[in-house]
């Protein structure tokens, strides 16, 4: 008995299979996380890409732009955000005092009911300062691992990407 027991012991076929099995999943887990990071930081970025440049035609004052020419600009730009109109809203807020500034969290779209309310949409008048804000809404890639995740969700399982960008309106 203790023969078989040492011949068993002894035994090192499988033992690379074993270890195969123990890392994959977490060299996998690694990868997708670094992947989606990635992925989430570059839209972010476009976000701030795509506000900045909107906001820069809303600041020259060249032409007046409503609530919806502001978002197609922003989506525009921000080009690699997918159904942007949809999972996108803006808030351009004239300020005057350190009291005109939002102090609540940068709206976002809820998925979960049907109508999307505008949100404050002030351009502003020449030589003002307007604080824009954007939220984009996007599900994470693999929202069950790694970094997906970790990143706080709404009730939908969507991830917020936020941008604020501040300008002062050029005289005309």
């Amino acid at each position: 008995m203790t023969r078989r027991l040492r011949l068993h012991l002894a035994d090192r076929s499988g033992s690379a299979a074993v270890e195969f099995a123990l890392l994959v999943p977490l060299v996998l887990a690694l990868l997708f996380s670094v992947l989606e990071a990635g992925w989430i930081m570059t839209q972010s970025i476009m976000l701030d890409r795509g506000l900045s440049r909107a906001s820069r035609a809303v600041q020259i004052g060249t032409t007046a732009m409503s609530y919806t020419q502001y978002k197609q600009k922003v989506c525009d730009e921000a080009f690699i955000l997918a159904d942007c109109e949809k999972a996108l809203r803006l808030e351009l807020t004239p300020i005057d005092t350190a009291a005109d500034f939002p102090t609540s969290d940068t709206p976002c779209v809820d998925r979960s009911v049907a109508i999307d309310p505008v949100t404050t949409y002030h351009a502003g008048q020449t030589s003002q300062l307007v604080f824009a804000r954007a939220c984009f809404v996007v599900d994470p890639m693999i929202p069950g691992i790694g970094y997906g995740l970790s990143v706080p969700k709404d009730n939908t399982g969507a991830m917020r990407l936020t941008s604020s960008f501040a300008f002062v309106n050029e005289p005309i």
